[in-house]
């Protein structure tokens, strides 16, 4: 199994490398927005860091919407996941190996974002870059939850358009949410408090977290992403 991740982690890798557009629309929202909304404020530290996580949420939920869910259905329509999974026998170390690839991705582009605006601001830290690997590393329960897509029997196009539309209310709602349970059917607000709990642990920034709602909610969501690859049907759920 381990040599399938391998292969497939080293073809998706390449796939990545070559197509440039991903990265561009996975930063390109949050940057123009955390670029005017930086520069116009006088910004403490602790203000900053605040505010970035917000950014890092959407970043990473694009990834994973785009990168994971979306593209497991779109090469399920296209015939590409039998032909890959006939060849491994193995559905998990696809899925597994796209994953690890996406949050490769992840990580370059919060990286490059966390650089370019915290040196914009005038808040540049190694520091910071540090706290948004961790909430790329936490944030892998959302990652397996991303395939819950894969059971939603619409088309492609279509529900590429509805994902993408979705997500901005639900990046703005995070940022005016209050801490109830129900709040965490948010995942840009669970990815928040998620950050929230990390800045918390390292005394970056004073916030007042629920941990324990923090990891049940986690919990679900990587137990649901493990319910839909279970789930995951070869074949076209439209056309089957």
């Amino acid at each position: 199994m381990m040599h399938a991740i391998q292969s497939y982690f080293i073809l998706y890798l390449k796939i990545m490398v070559t197509d440039k557009i991903p990265f561009l629309w996975t930063i390109g929202l949050p940057l123009v927005l955390a670029l005017a909304y930086g520069t116009q404020n006088d910004f403490t530290y602790a203000d900053f860091l605040s505010y970035i996580p917000l950014f890092w949420g959407y970043i990473i939920l694009s990834t994973y919407l785009n990168g994971i869910g979306l593209q497991l259905a779109r090469m399920r329509e296209h015939g590409l996941m039998k032909t890959y999974i006939m060849i491994s026998g193995n559905k998990l170390s696809c899925i597994l190996a796209m994953i690890l690839v996406q949050m490769v991705f992840a990580a370059v582009s919060l990286v490059f974002f966390t650089i370019t605006v915290s040196l914009v601001s005038g808040m540049f830290s190694l520091q910071l870059i540090g706290f948004a690997l961790l909430v790329l590393v936490g944030s892998v329960p959302l990652a397996f939850a991303s395939t819950l897509l894969t059971l939603v029997p619409f088309k492609i196009s279509s529900m590429t358009t509805l994902a993408n539309i979705v997500m901005y209310p639900l990046f703005l709602l995070s940022t005016r949410q209050n801490e109830y349970w129900f709040s965490y059917f948010n995942p840009f607000y669970t990815i928040r408090q998620l950050a929230f709990e990390i800045l918390q642990f390292f005394k970056a920034l004073d916030v007042s977290i629920n941990g324990p709602v923090l990891l049940t909610a986690l919990l679900v969501y990587l137990l649901s992403g493990l319910f839909a690859i279970k789930r995951f049907n070869l074949l076209s759920i439209l056309t089957r």
